[in-house]
């Protein structure tokens, strides 16, 4: 479709965004939680905020294919929403200097993460046509490990913007939403320089309901359900765990995603290697493993202090980091082996559906666990949080995750894909 000339061009300018993307994310999506956690919000009304947005989003994903019919082109459709979310990150500083009010953040929340999950698959089917299998693999390993060195960089901006600014935190997030407006606007601008793609012609012959019928997407749908589902018990939670629960600052946060994403920075590049030469169902097991064992460390954590509690903060999330680069690249390509590229719009948008289900819900009991009096009072005398207890119940439903997963692999490969 595209000759060498337009694929090397395509290729620079997606990564060229992807890094303005990155910054974006370092510099504001983030501190979101920090953000709301500065606001006082309760880990019910912080488990809503990261969730329901994702839940209304997944659900109108649905119609993108739809409405990417109706305008007929791929990169007017994500740039005009890409230019949106620049101009929500202003918008969010006005919120936040004068109506900083829980009612009035979710709308700002529902709408920015609207668009993004609204261009989520169709950006994805456009990368898809973009960028040749032949080197699908070495490419997005090379892009995710630049991407993740901007996301880096940004947090460790937007940590030592918000050190300096410690004691007037409203100033120091200004900041940080401002610079992140300006990222999203130029990845907007290089997003605009790719070739396009005529949606009429990349039309799916398949329904939804044909993906809930075949079997192998059905598996990885309720596979990527439940793996969501568990994660949101200790995820959006994480914030609260570390200013509130373990008392660390907002300093130690941010070391705490820049050591995770500096894992991802070194470790992208060797998962894709290990992709090319031993497919994505051997680094989800790998991965599946290790999410099972993460939240019985952090459970471990809270009964240190000093030094060696934040050392092992780090620690861990360079260990997080790995393991959800490799997880994420892998579920990623897998997308590719299961649906033909004229099914991923539609095939990625029921699978985010189910996933923003699987988020909402995982997040709203978690948040009530948290929040509930009666646990915490339950656990007081044992020197055990009802924090914990939510990371406790993240175990028991990741390892039943990796039993199904085990069932997943094997009708995979029985269908040769790996």
């Amino acid at each position: 479709m595209f000759n060498n000339f337009s694929i090397k061009k395509n290729l620079k300018y997606s990564t060229i965004e992807g890094s303005l993307w990155a910054f974006m994310y370092g510099m504001g999506e983030n501190f979101l939680s920090a953000l709301a956690v500065f606001l006082g919000f309760s880990a019910l009304q912080i488990s809503v905020l990261n969730s329901f947005p994702q839940l209304i989003g997944s659900c109108l994903q649905l119609f993108s294919y739809f409405i990417l019919r109706k305008i007929n082109s791929v990169k007017r459709f994500v740039v005009l929403l890409s230019l949106i979310q620049s101009v929500m990150w202003l918008l969010l500083i006005i919120i936040l200097l004068y109506y900083p009010y829980y009612k009035i953040i979710i709308t700002w929340f529902i709408i920015y993460f609207l668009c993004g999950y609204l261009i989520s698959p169709v950006w994805t089917s456009w990368m898809g046509y973009l960028v040749p299998k032949r080197i699908r693999g070495n490419y997005y390993g090379s892009r995710n490990r630049i991407i993740n060195s901007f996301v880096l960089i940004a947090i460790l901006i937007g940590g030592f913007i918000l050190k300096f600014f410690d004691n007037n935190l409203t100033i120091g997030f200004t900041i940080l939403f401002f610079m992140a407006s300006i990222g999203r606007f130029l990845s907007t601008y290089y997003l605009n320089k790719k070739d396009e793609i005529i949606s009429s012609n990349q039309n799916s012959d398949n329904s939804f309901v044909y993906f809930l019928k075949d079997k192998k997407t059905l598996m990885f749908i309720i596979f990527k359900f439940f793996i969501n589902f568990s994660v949101m018990f200790l995820g959006p939670l994480f914030a609260i765990y570390i200013l509130r629960t373990l008392g660390l600052s907002n300093f130690i946060l941010s070391l705490c995603s820049v050591s995770w994403w500096l894992a991802n920075v070194f470790s992208s590049r060797y998962w894709g290697v290990y992709s090319k030469k031993n497919g994505n169902l051997q680094i989800l097991k790998i991965t599946t493993i290790i999410l099972t064992i993460l939240p019985l460390m952090w459970i471990s954590v809270y009964y240190f202090s000093g030094i060696y509690l934040i050392i092992l903060v780090i620690i861990i999330n360079l260990f997080a980091g790995i393991t959800f680069s490799g997880f994420s690249l892998a579920s990623f390509n897998l997308i590719y082996e299961l649906v033909g590229k004229k099914d991923v719009v539609k095939f990625t948008s029921l699978m985010h559906l189910g996933e923003g289900s699987a988020i909402f819900v995982g997040s709203i009991l978690a948040g009530s666990i948290v929040d509930s009096i009666y646990l915490k009072n339950l656990f007081l005398d044992y020197n055990f949080t009802s924090i914990q207890l939510s990371m406790l119940i993240s175990t028991i439903l990741r390892a039943g995750c990796f039993i199904y997963f085990l069932k997943l692999q094997k009708q995979l490969r029985y269908l040769k894909i790996s």
